[in-house]
């Protein structure tokens, strides 16, 4: 009868065998590795209050879009609820503490060219409509000419003042010599209502609605009925310059790029135009 040594092959042990030291080879990893970038923030970390995850902080790192990011883009129910880019943008945030809608719309907004420019490169070609003569064409903008706009230099210009620690800037009317307070708002802080009714009183009182939530004191007096009181009867002329100075002096990305038509020759500064091609650009 044959033993268990002779049919698997194995010989018995001896006692002059030495133990087996070598260590084995650790399997291949399975994980594969995505390359991140930094990316600088415009407000330079100096409107977040201490203890916020971007509190002083001038940069943040994020990864590039990989299939699991092109998935969230596609998601119809992420798409349904307007919620895809938020979640896009959190996915490639390295620090997963970080939330898009407590950073800053300026920073948000920095992300996102990031986020496109790292995923599918810099040239952007979308549909496009020259200014001067209306003729449609498709143009290819550059994403590495997109820059932090410099709120610190504006500011100078238009004698603005910055509380970091309230996250709010202070200005001046000068047609009526009116001090405004103003506050340097969130991403959450812009979003659209949820409910239809809300929803519809804030498009139709567009302006009237975003200085509400902007203007936090007018002349020191902080009460909301006298400041709503004072923004319905806000000239046009001053309205006009209360939304270019906040655009001015807030932290934020300048989307103006040169552009050339091709059909009449005209040569501006325009705003790139952010639609569904930014994230899906053609083959």
């Amino acid at each position: 009868m044959r033993n268990n040594q002779d049919r698997i092959g194995v010989t018995a042990p001896t006692d002059n065998l030495q133990p087996n030291t070598e260590v084995p080879a650790p399997a291949a990893s399975l994980e594969f590795i995505v390359p991140t970038e930094i990316v600088e923030l415009p407000s330079k970390g100096l409107f977040y209050e201490e203890g916020h995850p971007l509190h002083n902080r001038t940069t943040v790192e994020v990864k590039h879009m990989t299939t699991k990011e092109e998935d969230i883009l596609t998601n119809q129910s992420f798409i349904k609820n307007g919620v895809a880019v938020e979640r896009l943008l959190e996915s490639v945030l390295v620090d997963p503490k970080m939330k898009t809608g407590d950073m800053l719309v300026g920073d948000k907004n920095a992300l996102l060219v990031a986020c496109r420019l790292y995923g599918y490169g810099n040239e952007y070609e979308t549909k496009f409509t020259c200014p001067e003569c209306g003729a449609a064409e498709r143009h290819v903008f550059d994403l590495e000419d997109i820059e932090s706009a410099n709120f610190e230099e504006n500011a100078k210009e238009y004698d603005i003042t910055y509380n970091f620690d309230s996250q709010t800037m202070s200005m001046e009317i000068p047609r009526t010599k009116t001090k405004l307070e103003l506050k340097i708002l969130k991403s959450r802080e812009l979003e659209t209502p949820t409910n239809k009714k809300a929803k519809n009183a804030q498009n139709n009182k567009f302006i009237s609605t975003h200085y509400e939530k902007i203007i936090v004191a007018v002349n020191g007096n902080s009460d909301r009925q006298y400041i709503k009181s004072y923004i319905n009867s806000m000239s046009a002329l001053d309205s006009r310059y209360l939304r270019t100075v906040y655009s001015k002096c807030t932290p934020a990305v300048d989307f103006t790029c040169d552009y050339v038509c091709g059909e009449c020759g005209h040569n501006d500064e325009v705003e790139v135009p952010l639609n569904a091609e930014f994230f899906w650009p053609k083959s």
